[in-house]
C-alpha cells in the first residue's frame, strides 16, 4: 500500500467531514448544524466591595450636681490627694466612676448614675449604615469649667458595613494648648511653670494633671466585668498613643509577659489577649476572623500561622452569670490540622465571690492531639466543668493562677468558691510554653443555651455592633496649676480591610483630616 494514499491535507480532510454531513443530513438523521456547541454564563459581574465605619456615641460628665445621685448610692474615694481607687478598693456590688481600674466615686446603680449624668447622644436606626460618618461632627468632650473632682465618658458605638476590618481609634490632628494666661493663685503653685500666654503644650499642666483611659466596652459605658483599659495615664501621654501612626488598634490588648507573670485577669479580659512570652517583642498567637472549616460562616481561628512559638493568645466573651444558675456553658471548637499543642483549646474563667473577691482558673480540655485532625466540630460544656456534674475528655483538673504560678484548685470552682459565685468572663486559649504551632478554632459561645457575643477576633466582623470608651478625669488634689489652661484634640477612628492586610495599619503613617486615604507615607 503506497504512503500516497495517506497524505490527506487537514484542509481536504474537513472537507470529506463536511460532504459526509450533507449525505446524512438528506437522509434524515441530524440537523444542519454540525459540530457545533454553545455553553453560556450569562450576566457576569464585577461588584467592588464596601468598607465603610459608622460611630454613634454617648457622652457622660460629672461636675457634682445636685441630681447626681438621685436614686442612687454613692461612696467617696477616700485616700490621699491626687490618687484614685482601684478595683481592690471596691465593695460587692459598686462600680467604680469613671472606671473600675480608676474611680473618683463608687456607685451601687451605674446604669442610673450614667442616666442621671448623660449630656449627649447620638444613635442609628439599627441598619447598617445609620450611624454618623462623625466626619465634620463637633466637639463631644467640651467641658469648659473643668475642676479636680469632674471626670466625663465618652462610649463611641461602632459598626463596620460590610466586610470586615482593622479598627483604630486615634487622635489625627494631636494637641493644641494654651495657658490662657496665669491667675494669682495660679502663679503661687510650685507646679506651675508655663508662661502666662504660651500656646507650646509641654507648659500646659492641665495636660498631665486630667487622666484618661481608653478600652473597648460591651455597651454599657463602664469599664466593669473583665474589661481592662488597653490605654490608661495622663491626658498628654494618651493622646500621644493616639496619635502615634494608625493611633491604636482596639481589638484587644498585648502584654509583655517575659520575665514577669501577668496579671491573672488578663488571660479574660473580653477580646483578643496576645501574650509575648519569649521578649522578643512580637506577639506570634493572634485570632483571626476566618471561614468556618466545615464552609459555614465565619469563626475565631487562634493561630501562630504555622510557626513554632512560646507565645499565648486568649479571646474572651463577658459571661455575668452564677455558678448555680449555670445549666450549661458551652462553646464549640475545631482542632486544626498543624496544631501542635498537647490539646486544641484551654478554657479559662474569670470568677468573682459574693465578698468580691476574684479568681482565674483555668484547665485544659478537649481532645489530645495524636498526629491527626478531628475533622468535626466538638462542644465543649463548661458549665458542667464548672459544678463537676459531667466530663469531657483529656481534662486536666482545674489550675487557679496566682502571683508565684499556676496551682491546683484541688476540685471544681463551684466547690472552691460556692454556687453564688459569679461567672465574669470566659476564654479560649492556645499557645505551647515550650513551643508548639497553634491551629484551633472556636465559635458559638452559648450560656443556658442562649448565645453569647461572637469570640473576639483581631479584625471585627461586618454588619456586627461594638463599642470603645475614652474616659476622663481630674484627681482631687489643689489644682491651681491648671487654672485657665485650655487643651483641645480631635478623636477619631481608622479602618482598614482585614484581607490581604495583617492589621499593622498599611496605609498611613498617620491618619490626618490633610492626608487622604491613598496617599503614600
Amino acid at each position: 500500500m503506497s504512503e500516497e494514499r495517506f497524505n490527506l491535507s487537514r484542509r481536504k480532510a474537513l472537507a470529506a467531514l463536511g460532504t459526509i454531513g450533507v449525505a446524512s443530513a438528506g437522509a434524515g438523521l441530524g440537523t444542519s448544524a454540525y459540530f457545533s456547541d454553545q455553553e453560556t454564563f450569562e450576566n457576569n459581574q464585577l461588584t467592588a466591595g464596601t468598607l465603610d465605619l459608622g460611630v454613634g456615641y454617648t457622652t457622660h460628665y460629672s461636675n457634682w450636681s445636685s441630681d447626681e445621685d438621685n436614686g442612687v448610692s454613692v461612696r467617696m474615694y477616700d485616700g490621699a490627694a491626687g490618687e484614685t481607687g482601684s478595683a481592690g478598693d471596691l465593695q460587692p456590688g459598686e462600680t467604680g466612676m469613671p472606671t473600675n481600674d480608676a474611680w473618683l466615686i463608687a456607685v451601687d446603680d451605674p446604669d442610673t448614675f450614667l442616666s442621671n449624668t448623660q449630656t449627649g447622644t447620638t444613635e442609628g436606626n439599627g441598619s447598617c449604615g445609620s450611624l454618623t460618618q462623625a466626619d465634620g461632627e463637633s466637639a463631644i468632650v467640651s467641658v469648659g469649667d473643668v475642676k479636680p473632682g469632674d471626670f466625663g465618658e465618652v462610649t463611641f458605638d461602632l459598626e463596620l458595613c460590610t466586610n470586615p476590618g482593622y479598627v483604630w481609634m486615634n487622635n489625627p490632628n494631636g494637641v493644641t494648648a494654651d495657658e490662657n494666661g496665669v491667675t494669682e493663685p495660679e502663679a503661687d503653685d510650685p507646679q506651675e511653670d508655663g508662661a502666662a500666654n504660651s500656646t507650646d503644650p509641654a507648659d500646659v499642666e492641665l495636660l498631665d494633671v486630667v487622666q484618661a483611659a481608653v478600652w473597648l466596652d460591651d455597651g454599657d459605658n463602664y469599664q466593669d466585668g473583665g474589661e481592662s483599659p488597653l490605654l490608661s495615664g495622663d491626658l498628654r501621654n494618651v493622646l500621644n498613643a493616639l496619635n502615634s501612626g494608625n493611633g491604636v488598634r482596639i481589638d484587644g490588648q498585648n502584654i509583655d509577659a517575659s520575665g514577669s507573670k501577668p496579671d491573672a485577669d488578663t488571660f479574660t479580659t473580653p477580646g483578643v489577649n496576645r501574650f509575648d512570652n519569649d521578649g522578643d517583642g512580637n506577639y506570634d498567637v493572634d485570632v483571626e476572623l476566618v471561614g468556618n472549616p466545615d464552609g459555614s460562616g465565619q469563626v475565631a481561628h487562634l493561630t501562630s500561622g504555622g510557626q513554632s512559638t512560646t507565645d499565648y493568645a486568649t479571646t474572651a466573651v463577658s459571661v455575668g452569670e452564677t455558678i448555680g444558675n449555670i445549666s450549661s456553658l458551652t462553646y464549640d471548637y475545631y482542632e486544626g490540622a498543624n496544631n501542635t499543642a498537647a490539646n486544641p483549646d484551654e478554657v479559662w474563667i474569670l470568677i468573682e465571690e459574693s465578698n468580691g473577691s476574684r479568681h482565674v482558673v483555668w484547665q485544659n480540655g478537649g481532645t489530645g492531639n495524636d498526629g491527626t485532625i478531628d475533622d468535626s466540630w466538638q462542644t465543649r460544656d463548661v458549665g458542667d466543668e464548672l459544678s463537676g456534674s459531667g466530663s469531657t475528655p483529656g481534662l486536666n483538673g482545674w489550675m487557679r493562677v496566682t502571683d508565684t504560678g499556676h496551682v491546683s484548685l484541688g476540685g471544681t470552682p463551684e466547690s472552691e468558691y460556692g454556687s453564688d459565685a459569679e461567672v465574669v468572663s470566659m476564654a479560649a486559649g492556645v499557645g505551647g510554653l515550650s513551643g508548639a504551632v497553634s491551629d484551633v478554632y472556636v465559635t458559638n459561645p452559648s450560656l443556658n443555651s442562649s448565645s453569647l457575643s461572637a469570640f473576639p477576633t483581631a479584625c471585627f466582623r461586618g454588619e456586627t455592633d461594638f463599642s470603645a470608651a475614652f474616659a476622663w478625669w481630674v484627681p482631687v488634689d489643689h489644682g491651681n496649676q491648671i487654672q485657665s489652661d485650655i487643651v483641645e484634640f480631635d478623636l477619631g477612628f481608622y479602618t482598614e480591610q482585614c484581607r490581604h492586610n495583617d492589621g499593622s495599619g498599611m496605609n498611613n503613617a498617620a491618619v490626618t483630616d490633610e492626608v487622604d486615604d491613598d496617599t503614600e507615607s
